[in-house]
């Protein structure tokens, strides 16, 4: 009589040494071996440590090909089944996340991401609710939810999480500094800057200026400013034509363009109606441009966070197909450009 083959003989035609190979090598099932090179709670420490011994001595590597076939089948199964991801909001409230649309627009992404790749993604608010980052990780561990994304801080400058790491493969978004490092997904700042004056260019601007944003310069390590001086069209002039923020009196604003002599203006962050219709109405002012998402009449990139979310999720499930966990000695940065929107 045949038997029904499954996703297991699948891996064990596909690959040179198996995981059912170890399996049987340390005297467990084929799951239990999956989770105990996940490095998973659920698993005593032994037999992890047995089961990992094991698979380097035969020379076993996660095939992706096999990563992608488990997506499928992870699909395929209930919600209730499907391995689960924890979406931990680092600085943001409750409140926050569910009336800010950029952190509704990070989620979303996220979500779609984790949803493609056939598992299932839950929110966690770490300093939110009584939350604390030691009884997190116990919640975690519990749960068996090893893959953690790491939203960008909202209100801080830096993100520190003390944790058991070895439990957790994980990755962060944005550019904030992080304790320990991990891999991440954030905007391509210094790029975003750099399509911002090719666009003023076009549009005949010489002698654009940027009004800055002190925490964001900050958060981004002055990439903004430096991407303005190294293609202003004046670069020894450059410096003195970027400022953080406007002044607070309209006669001030204005003195200040005249001295700049401003044909373009780049804002890092929107300003608000009453300043930008103050600006429309300077007549030596060509073109206004952002960087913080763009609005009507005001034309600039859009960060796209979703996307940016969802590429954080795919270094979180690649980790987890190659049976990594703990804070990487070499973290790697993705930067994804935005895209321009007229």
């Amino acid at each position: 009589m045949r038997m029904k083959s499954n996703a297991f003989d699948f891996m064990a035609q596909i690959q040179p040494c198996s995981l059912v190979k170890v399996a049987r090598a340390a005297d467990v099932a084929a799951s239990t071996a999956s989770l105990a090179l996940r490095g998973s709670p659920l698993v005593k420490a032994a037999t992890i440590a047995r089961v990992k011994a094991v698979a380097e001595r035969l020379g076993y590597r996660a095939d992706p090909r096999v990563g992608s076939l488990m997506a499928r089948i992870r699909r395929a199964k209930a919600a209730k089944d499907r391995e689960r991801l924890a979406f931990v909001w680092v600085s943001a409230t409750r409140a926050d996340t569910r009336r800010d649309s950029f952190c509704k627009a990070t989620f979303a992404g996220a979500r779609k991401r984790t949803e493609e790749l056939g598992c299932v993604l839950e929110e966690f608010w770490l300093h939110d609710g009584g939350m604390t980052a030691a009884r997190l990780e116990k919640i975690l561990v519990a749960r068996g939810i090893t893959g953690v994304v790491f939203s960008a801080p909202v209100h801080d400058m830096e993100v520190s999480v003390e944790w058991n790491w070895s439990y957790f493969a994980a990755a962060i978004i944005g550019n904030s500094e992080c304790h320990p490092p991990l891999h991440r997904s954030g905007h391509y700042h210094y790029r975003s800057m750099w399509t911002a004056m090719e666009k003023l260019r076009e549009a005949g601007c010489r002698r654009p200026v940027a009004i800055l944003h002190e925490p964001h310069h900050r958060r981004i390590h002055g990439v903004h400013q430096a991407a303005f001086v190294a293609n202003h069209p004046f670069p020894g002039r450059a410096l003195a034509m970027t400022r953080f923020g406007l002044p607070e009196r309209e006669a001030e604003t204005r003195a200040w363009l005249a001295k700049t002599k401003a044909d373009g203006l780049i804002f890092v962050v929107n300003p608000p109606e009453e300043t930008l219709r103050m600006l429309q109405a300077i007549p030596g002012v060509r073109r206004m441009v952002t960087l913080g998402g763009p609005k009507e009449g005001l034309p600039g990139i859009d960060m796209r966070e979703d996307l940016i979310a969802a590429s954080a999720v795919d270094l979180v499930v690649a980790q987890l197909h190659r049976n990594e966990r703990g804070a990487p000695a070499h973290p790697t940065t993705l930067l994804l450009e935005g895209e321009w929107r007229a």
